[in-house]
């Protein structure tokens, strides 16, 4: 599997060494607010990190998706944005994006938690979520709610716009769970909030561009079984997100990756059995005391360790990958060896800002 970092948007130059430091080639681009869509725009964020030895894996959210997902005026438009965005990551090597059929009406596409200072391990903040605590005032908003089939027919319409264009570009959509995965939150329909919503999505175009993002903490919110979920979905699984949650669906707490209740050595197990070799990434983290600010589950210093779990779980499922640049070579050849390689690894210092 391809392993990326997803904390660094907005890029630091500082961060952005760490995340190559640690043994992580890959990022995914994450900003909520808005992505590159026009070519030399995204031509330069994908030049910048080529500096420093870094790709983009994944585009996550994509460009504004409100009207698509509400049927309001102003769709069109909206899907011809989508549609150039597809196409210029196509032309630029980007393979996956990733998006999300929530109301958003929130500034994290309706992403919803009841608290977001709940306690960790050592006093760690994380977040959780309880149905009970629910009020009107968590997500605010003025939309009117549509049925549940609405948000269907507009789903399928969106599909058979985007899904010749995927295919055409060479990129892989990826559905994400809803957030938590129950409808409805304060009046607002949700559709991607079962294992079976997910069999319809599928079910809507057979082609390998229509796919999942396997957000194993959602489906843990489901109650649903992961390795069964990874074998059920196999090629059809175009992301992964790596997340523990302790509780159930009306009632949960993020957890650290090792400090959870979930065993994700079977889990990629079947993941390696059915050849899944797409984009993970490290998802919610508790946010650690070296940290300022409010906790939105994105901390780096939070990320920089699960991300270190992670790569032990991958590799000790799919093996080492750094075993194979060292075949043929002699031990009293290795630490002159191990030099050459870090010199020739330092391709950049700085983030070009133009």
């Amino acid at each position: 599997m391809q392993l990326a970092m997803a904390a660094v948007v907005p890029y630091s130059p500082d961060q952005l060494r760490v995340v190559k430091q640690i043994g992580v080639d890959h990022v995914v681009y994450y900003d909520m607010a808005t992505m590159p869509v026009e070519y030399d725009d995204l031509r330069r964020v994908v030049r910048d990190l080529a500096r420093l030895g870094l790709s983009i894996s994944v585009v996550e959210c994509g460009p504004p998706i409100d009207r698509i997902v509400f049927g309001k005026d102003g769709r069109e438009e909206q899907i011809k944005r989508f549609e150039l965005a597809i196409e210029n990551m196509g032309r630029l090597g980007i393979g996956v994006l990733c998006y999300t059929f929530m109301p958003p009406v929130m500034a994290d596409a309706m992403v919803v938690r009841t608290s977001y200072a709940a306690p960790a391990r050592g006093g760690a903040l994380t977040t959780a979520f309880r149905k009970d605590e629910l009020t009107d005032a968590t997500v605010p908003h003025r939309e009117t709610p549509i049925p549940v089939e609405a948000m269907w027919d507009h789903l399928e319409y969106f599909l058979r716009r985007i899904i010749p264009v995927a295919e055409a570009a060479g990129v892989k959509l990826a559905m994400h769970p809803d957030d938590p995965p129950l409808s409805p939150i304060c009046r607002l329909q949700r559709i991607m909030s079962s294992v079976a919503d997910f069999d319809r999505l599928l079910a809507l175009s057979p082609s390998p561009a229509n796919g999942i993002t396997f957000c194993q903490g959602c489906f843990l919110e489901m109650g649903a079984d992961l390795p069964t979920i990874a074998r059920r979905y196999q090629g059809r699984i175009n992301h992964v997100h790596f997340r523990d949650v302790a509780g159930i669906v009306g009632d949960f707490v993020e957890t650290f990756p090792d400090d959870g209740p979930t065993n994700f050595i079977p889990v990629f197990e079947a993941l390696r059995d059915t050849g899944c070799a797409s984009p993970i990434r490290i998802d919610h983290v508790p946010r650690l005391a070296l940290e300022g600010g409010l906790n939105d589950g994105y901390g780096f210093l939070g990320h920089v360790f699960a991300t270190g779990y992670l790569k032990g779980l991958l590799e000790s499922v799919f093996g080492k990958p750094a075993l194979e640049r060292w075949r043929g070579i002699e031990p009293a050849r290795q630490a002159e060896a191990y030099f050459d390689r870090a010199r020739a690894g330092m391709t950049g210092n700085s983030i070009d800002e133009g």
